[in-house]
């Protein structure tokens, strides 16, 4: 199955024929009724299950939402050995609600226990027609393919989940004990978290913490000391409140004369986890209440999004599975990135999204940043760059709201590659003097576009002649050649959802500092939740139709990612072992691999060059274990990498030469989206407009919501759309040419 399409259940005349069916059938059994119809689920499971409810897009069935959801009884009457049957109640339904889409929820309420997470069916379940006899029976058989789990929901395990463990990579033991305490330390112990504080009276000592291994947080045993592998065990909690992991730590003998005996423990307040991630330590005391030891350990918590979008309802997370559709493009930060030579639209832009939409580009990849006032915008840098006369001041965006990215003065700076032309700035400062009314005033994006009409090339020759204002240029203009970008506005990624079409997928890929990065920057970032829980609220509002995918080189963002909603599908991004860095999940292929298989991930984003010497090999290692595997990198700028990568079944290739391919490979369209048309005149615009002509059309619904035109079923695709300025003035009734990037 390829990434982004959706499983379809129903076929034309067999679907007609049960419609039918159906609604004679509630003609007939519901005449004291008339239109309506009262329906029981009944689902029989083998699965180990304390709650079982159902869930779908009737309002009768909470719509999507689990708050709301069906809750089903345990139905003892005709059960088998090893089975359990559950009921719910009678529902009452009108005739035009079928068929019914909807999914089994199992597990997941207030008391579930820590090691029971919630599970849901992946692809949507649907009852055509009123069941004979008003029963619908189903079986629930959760596997990898047909369910999916691990979402931190107040309706679930509970709204906070605490991860407690090592650094990924760290040789430092969680716990260190004085030798008085423990025969100089050289005794092996075993180290055990529980609830300080009992929340359930079938456990007065406190729950135990779920104990993950190296390998179930994605951890390859080869990249770990022997120590480290001993210590690299991660305690996870689910509570419905942050106070309630408050948590003690006891240290047990493990050696078979002492088994079990307490040597010492430790408490950790909930107030040390205010931060939701970070670090902490505790003292241990002896059952003699002797200074025993000292307990460190880093921690994440992970707080439920209680936004009313997030539901189970449009879930575009799958596994991969064979038969799927092509390779998928990828506009790299739209159009391509600003470095690549003969690029003029600068990258991370509307405009450049826009662009990539016309060369037939199934996806875009592109950054995304947080402000201080929690705008979330597009740019690629954790910093945007502002010229102070010949100096270079570089400002991170969460100390900036949106209203100062909005300034003229960081739009300049946007007109000009960065790296490549801070070391020509007198040549630079030479031409913007010249332009300063142009430049000093806040960029459109026709501004721009009118600005393409005399882009400058500075540079050699000889000198030109005094004419029309232009003198002759100094040696400093005339050493290299400066390019110049079309650049519009920092953009927000509320509006790259209104203003692209709604076809084209997104590939937001969220960048978060490392320590080294934060600490060189001088500046405050947001939490990691907080950071997440911004984009996610802007994709979960605003994404509706559109196929998104996320991607992150963080993992613990790629945890929160996952864990936080269930309807997009999460990617790990690795260099493959291209760079090294203190997590060792992303220093190899086969270790991002193993960290998206633990952690429930959808795929790996990898550098190229860490697949092309074994592309055969890694692509069938991948799909075995039912992941996408995407690459990047410059190398997919080269035609013949490009190529053997689709023959050999990569999942997507995210490349800059997105017009260069297009055309190279003759595309005609997205493979989302029909081919759309090429601009039409004045005249046969007319003609649409008088409902008349060779090619006139029918009438198109506007989708105000996301500026994007939608056809009615069984009419021609969308038209090409133009920039509004060149279109004239409005013709009546004609609503097919919304411009790309128009707002609505």
């Amino acid at each position: 199955m390829c990434l982004g399409q959706q499983s379809c259940t129903q076929q034309g005349a067999k679907y007609q024929k049960r419609l039918h069916h159906g609604r004679h059938l509630m003609a007939m059994t519901q005449a004291g009724s008339p239109g309506q119809c009262r329906v029981i689920f009944e689902v029989t499971t083998a699965a180990e299950c304390t709650r079982l409810s159902v869930v779908g897009a009737a309002e009768q069935l909470g719509a999507w939402n689990i708050e709301k959801s069906v809750v089903l009884s345990y139905y003892e009457t005709g059960n088998q050995e090893g089975n359990t049957t559950w009921r719910s109640p009678g529902i009452t339904f009108a005739q035009e609600q079928f068929p019914l889409r909807f999914k089994l929820v199992a597990n997941g309420h207030r008391s579930s226990p820590n090691t029971r997470p919630l599970i849901w069916d992946s692809v949507s379940r649907v009852l055509y027609t009123p069941p004979e006899g008003g029963v619908h029976r189903c079986r629930f058989e959760p596997t990898l393919d047909n369910s999916d789990t691990g979402w931190v929901t107040s309706s679930g395990a509970g709204a906070f989940q605490l991860r407690v463990g090592q650094p990924p990579g760290s040789t430092e033991p969680l716990v260190e004990l004085d030798p008085s305490v423990h025969g100089a330390g050289q005794q092996p112990f075993r180290v055990d978290l529980y609830e300080a504080r009992a929340n359930d009276p079938a456990v007065p000592q406190g729950k135990a913490f779920a104990r993950l291994t190296c390998g179930d947080v994605g951890l390859l045993e080869a990249c770990l000391s022997p120590r480290s592998q001993q210590d690299n065990v991660t305690f996870l909690m689910n509570s419905q409140s942050l106070e309630a992991l408050a948590f003690r730590v006891d240290v047990v003998a493990t050696a078979p004369q002492e088994a079990g005996r307490l040597l010492a423990r430790g408490y950790v307040p909930y107030q040390a986890l205010g931060g939701l991630e970070g670090a902490l330590s505790c003292s241990l005391l002896s059952p003699d209440l002797r200074q025993a030891g000292t307990f460190r350990a880093a921690f994440l918590v992970v707080t439920a999004l209680p936004a009313g979008h997030n539901n189970l309802g449009n879930l575009q997370r799958v596994r991969w599975t064979p038969g799927g559709g092509p390779t998928l493009d990828i506009g790299h930060r739209g159009s391509g990135a600003s470095q690549v030579q003969g690029h003029s639209v600068r990258e991370n832009t509307l405009l450049s999204f826009q662009k990539a939409a016309i060369n037939h580009s199934d996806f875009i990849e592109f950054d995304v940043h947080v402000t201080a006032d929690g705008e979330v915008v597009l740019h690629h840098d954790f910093e945007v760059k502002l010229q102070l006369g010949q100096e270079v001041v570089k400002l991170p965006i969460p100390m900036l709201d949106f209203h100062q990215l909005q300034s003229p003065d960081f739009t300049q700076y946007l007109a000009q590659p960065s790296p490549a032309t801070e070391s020509r700035q007198g040549a630079l400062g030479e031409e913007r003097a010249r332009r300063t009314r142009t430049l000093q005033r806040a960029m459109s994006s026709g501004e721009d576009l009118l600005r393409s009409l005399f882009k400058p090339l500075m540079g050699g020759g000889a000198a030109e002649e005094a004419a029309g204002g232009r003198g002759p240029r100094t040696a400093a203009a005339a050493q290299d050649p400066v390019r110049w970008f079309l650049a519009d506005k920092i953009a927000t990624l509320r509006e790259a959802f209104r203003r692209t079409p709604r076809w084209l997928g997104f590939n937001i890929e969220l960048k978060y500092p490392t320590l080294t990065e934060v600490a060189s920057m001088r500046a405050v970032f947001y939490s990691r939740n907080t950071f997440v829980d911004e984009v996610l609220k802007v994709v979960l509002e605003e994404g509706r139709g559109r196929k998104v995918i996320f991607s992150t080189f963080d993992a613990d963002c790629a945890t929160l990612l996952s864990l936080k909603q269930p309807r997009y599908p999460v990617f790990f991004l690795t260099c493959g072992g291209t760079k090294q860095y203190a997590d060792p999940r992303m220093n190899s292929l086969e270790a991002a691999m193993h960290f998206a298989i633990s952690s429930h991930l959808q795929g790996v984003v990898a550098e190229a060059t860490s697949v092309l010497g074994r592309l055969q090999e890694v692509v069938e290692e991948f799909h075995r274990h039912g992941l996408f595997l995407f690459t990047f990198g410059d190398v997919n700028n080269n035609m013949d990498n490009y190529l053997a990568q689709k023959k050999a079944g990569v999942d997507a290739v995210i490349f800059d030469e997105v017009a260069r391919f297009a055309k190279a490979t003759k595309k005609q369209s997205s493979f989302f989206n029909k081919p759309l048309r090429s601009p039409v005149s004045q005249q046969d615009l007319a003609a649409m407009g008088a409902g008349g002509g060779p090619h006139a059309h029918p009438h198109p619904t506007t989708d105000t919501a996301g500026g994007v035109t939608a056809q009615r079923a069984g009419t021609a695709p969308e038209l090409g759309r133009l920039p509004s300025a060149l279109v004239g003035p409005p013709v009546r009734q004609v609503l097919a040419i919304t411009p790309i990037g128009s707002p609505s």
